[in-house]
């Protein structure tokens, strides 16, 4: 007990230097008095406005909406509506916390799956891990994704190491937030959850089955408010947001090329005849975006090798970089070399989490398969459609930081430095 609580100190240390960390980077950066919001502003400048939740924009006017989910927009809104100077640097301080919070859930994910070391290190990693300080000071939910799918994965994880109708209400509270910020967590939480359980012995498992059947009616009730308000909006089922038809589109039409402008630089909707805009914008947000998504999927079938083609280069963009940056100045507000900095990290992290897969796979297969299908889980929407910005990935990254680390500490191992930071820590 006393290595735990060891543990947990060092690890709430951390997070305390990592939120000292961001919140200096957030004043270096100094970009929180006029930010660039993109939909999320001006959806929560809209509920401050007594519009409700509208936006548009896409194709279409400016209409009812649920082209993304509602917490980040919310949460935008609340800071607008309490009227304090300077609200963009309180939602990034109130980031920088999120972020923060992560190197916790992180180290504590990491040392039930793995050990303690692991988990130490995987937070050390996080603290310093730069697209978790950047991404604190832009506008959108990368963040909040972020903090949101570490939490699902830790609730998870603390369930299934003591099965209580508690922690049972803890996964279904925490899921079906959750999803209200990010729903790749619709696919990637049930399926960690049944790795867990596939390993329970038969006697527990149909215990564990009945209190997760009811973590699965509260995260419905949670979310259910938001596909009945989306139902009367649209007259249609969306049970929470209407962009993946659009963005299949983007990803999968004549003109695509696998992010979300043209080689020339061209936005993909302007691809559009006017006529078809015209006609879009005569629909409603849900119905828009489901014509898009019915001329998409008819592109592929008639054009299967090259959705194969794209598919590739999306992963490509995802996981290495996008060329965004270098075909278009819209919404790019760094210099070049800061994008090219971003690719040589994110190849760096991929090298380590291979190494790290390829050492874990010995003695911890089965967090190996947690680790893959959560990478999968976020990689399979991307690779479909559109891969056009770097904080697509960051909800999973801290996955590949958990990889990276088992590989730190074989490079620890070799040296014989774990045993000395290990009787460092217990002195």
């Amino acid at each position: 007990m006393k290595s735990i609580t060891r543990i947990d100190r060092l690890l709430w240390v951390m997070t305390l230097a990592g939120f000292v960390i961001r919140v200096a980077a957030i004043l270096v950066l100094n970009d929180y008095q006029a930010p660039l919001t993109a939909e999320y502003g001006i959806v929560a400048a809209n509920l401050v406005a007594g519009k409700g939740f509208s936006g548009g924009g896409w194709l279409g006017p400016e209409q009812p909406t649920a082209l993304n989910t509602p917490l980040y927009p919310l949460f935008l809104a609340f800071w607008l509506w309490i009227e304090i100077p300077l609200p963009f640097l309180a939602v990034e301080v109130a980031q920088a916390l999120l972020s923060a919070l992560v190197i916790y859930l992180i180290g504590k994910i990491a040392t039930s799956m793995i050990n303690p070391m692991v988990g130490l290190l995987s937070a050390g990693l996080t603290t310093v891990y730069p697209p978790l300080i950047y991404f604190c000071k832009q506008i959108s939910p990368a963040i909040m994704t972020t903090f949101f799918t570490a939490l699902t994965f830790y609730v998870i994880v603390l369930f299934f190491a003591q099965p209580t109708c508690r922690r049972a209400v803890l996964v279904g509270v925490v899921w079906g937030v959750g999803l209200l910020a990010e729903p790749i967590l619709l696919a990637a939480a049930p399926g960690v959850g049944l790795i867990y359980w596939l390993r329970q012995s038969s006697a527990a498992r149909r215990r564990s089955a009945l209190l997760l059947a009811g973590s699965l009616l509260l995260a419905i009730a949670i979310v259910f408010p938001w596909t009945a308000r989306n139902y009367l909006v649209f007259n249609r089922f969306v049970p929470l947001k209407t962009s993946f038809g659009l963005n299949f589109w983007m990803g999968n039409n004549p003109n695509a090329t696998g992010f979300l402008y043209t080689m020339s630089g061209t936005p993909m909707p302007e691809t559009l005849a006017p006529e078809q805009r015209d006609y879009l914008a005569s629909l409603n947000e849900a119905e828009r975006y489901a014509v898009l998504q019915h001329e998409a999927l008819a592109w592929i079938a008639a054009h299967p090798d090259r959705f194969l083609e794209l598919t590739i280069k999306r992963l490509g963009y995802l996981w290495l970089i996008s060329p965004t940056y270098q075909v278009t100045g819209e919404h790019i507000v760094e210099p070049g070399y800061f994008y090219l900095a971003r690719s040589l990290i994110q190849i760096l992290l991929l090298i380590l989490a291979l190494i790290g897969a390829g050492l874990v796979y010995r003695h911890h297969r089965h967090a190996l398969l947690i680790c893959l299908w959560w990478l999968l889980a976020f990689t399979l929407p991307y690779a479909i459609s559109v891969a056009g910005n770097t904080r697509y990935r960051l909800p999973v990254e801290p996955i590949l930081l958990i990889l990276a680390a088992i590989a730190c500490q074989a490079a620890l191992v070799r040296s014989g430095l774990d045993r000395r930071i290990m009787q460092a820590r217990q002195v």
